[in-house]
């Protein structure tokens, strides 16, 4: 029976798989479906190599590589020695290949940082030294500009002062020949006519005074007593070599009139004349003489101008009478007490005050001296603006024609 089974079964599996081939085929033949794309049998055989080729090389990596997130292997519980060795190796290596890159990034990036700083450093150097050389360029220019201006200036300057100069030559010529033209007309003198010039008013203006000092010329300088230069005044006229005088003030007839300090008037006694008298020229003395300052009121006096003369002769000095008044008393009070005197005999030269007036009165004066042997003139300190310089122009001309200048107590004057 159990052969007949397995018999059947047999015969079954036999119909069993006929009819399944049977379906099969039917199937085949009902569905037949043509593959679009053949399939290379090489080709298909490579790419599974390369694929296992590829696993390989991954498993053969992660062996290399271990990653700390999946434990090692362990055989025997116990981690072989090799291995971590090897795993620590490849470890320091790799951390070494690293560190080395991070360290050559990094020094890289300073490196290029250091030559971009460099860079931008050397930039800005060569910026400033632009700059500098282009501000000591703009100094120069300038420089060379201020010198080029100076340079003009001075050349500006120096023809003008060229200019000026030959303008002065020009005036000094033009003076010169003005000087002989005004001075042409003054005649030669007569037997050494004698010129006295007398000048009043000293002891006001020290200035003044100081140029009619430097004159090469003998000169009577007659002082102001009572002033805030009257002594000093006097002490440089007698270092100079000129004759000092006391110029004594004395009241004019125009009561109105102030004489100044020191002066003789109509009501005094004859004690406070003499008295007067000592104290001016125990101020300004030693002196040679004295002569009136305004006094026409005093001259016109005949007992004061006794008492005056007296005093003079017995000091041993002499008195010039500047006739201020027609009427003075001096010639009859010193023909009576038998008393010499000097006097005016020319013409004040400076009544008006310019050059050209004082030529005048001093060419008149000349004329006198010519026919009178001598004259005595009399100019004012005050009048140092002009009368200096042409008293320094003319006194050659007069020495050269043969005039005498000389002062009052020298000249041949006395009366």
């Amino acid at each position: 029976m159990n052969s007949k089974k397995s018999g059947s079964r047999k015969t079954g599996s036999k119909n069993t798989s006929r009819r399944s081939t049977k379906k099969k085929a039917g199937l085949f033949k009902k569905k037949t479906i043509k593959p679009k794309v053949k399939l290379d049998q090489n080709k298909v055989m490579g790419l599974c190599a390369a694929i296992i080729v590829f696993c390989a090389v991954l498993i053969v990596a992660a062996m290399l590589v271990p990653d700390s997130s999946i434990p090692l292997r362990q055989t025997d519980g116990k981690t072989p020695s090799t291995v971590v060795e090897k795993n620590s190796t490849l470890n320091q290596k790799n951390n070494g290949r690293d560190s080395d890159k991070k360290g050559g990034d990094r020094s890289s990036e300073k490196s290029c940082g250091k030559n971009d700083s460099k860079k931008r450093d050397e930039s800005r150097g060569q910026s400033k030294e632009a700059e500098k050389k282009k501000a000591e360029e703009q100094k120069k220019r300038e420089e060379q500009k201020k010198l080029d201006e100076q340079k003009r200036a001075e050349e500006k300057k120096r023809e003008e002062e060229k200019r000026r100069e030959q303008e002065k030559l020009e005036e000094q010529k033009k003076a010169e020949e003005q000087k002989k033209n005004e001075f042409a007309d003054i005649p030669p003198a007569v037997n050494k006519a004698q010129l006295v010039f007398v000048l009043d008013d000293g002891g006001q203006n020290l200035n003044h005074l100081e140029k009619f000092l430097k004159l090469p010329m003998p000169l009577t300088i007659a002082v102001l007593p009572g002033l805030q230069h009257s002594a000093q005044a006097a002490a440089k006229i007698r270092a100079a070599g000129k004759e000092v005088i006391l110029h004594q003030p004395m009241q004019a007839l125009n009561a109105a009139v102030n004489p100044g300090p020191g002066a003789i008037k109509p009501e005094m006694t004859d004690e406070q004349v003499l008295s007067t008298l000592f104290k001016n020229i125990d101020e300004i003395g030693p002196i040679a003489g004295m002569n009136n300052h305004e006094g026409s009121a005093i001259t016109a006096d005949e007992h004061k101008m006794e008492v005056i003369l007296k005093f003079a002769s017995e000091n041993g000095i002499y008195f010039l009478d500047s006739r201020t008044n027609k009427d003075t008393k001096v010639p009859y009070v010193s023909k009576a007490l038998g008393y010499s005197y000097y006097e005016r005999n020319g013409l004040f030269l400076d009544n008006v005050k310019t050059r050209e007036n004082a030529l005048t009165e001093m060419k008149k004066n000349i004329a006198k001296a010519n026919k009178d042997g001598v004259v005595i003139m009399i100019g004012h300190v005050w009048s140092a603006d002009f009368l200096p310089e042409l008293l320094s122009d003319i006194y050659p001309v007069l020495k050269q024609k043969g005039y005498v200048i000389t002062t009052v107590s020298n000249c041949k004057g006395k009366k």
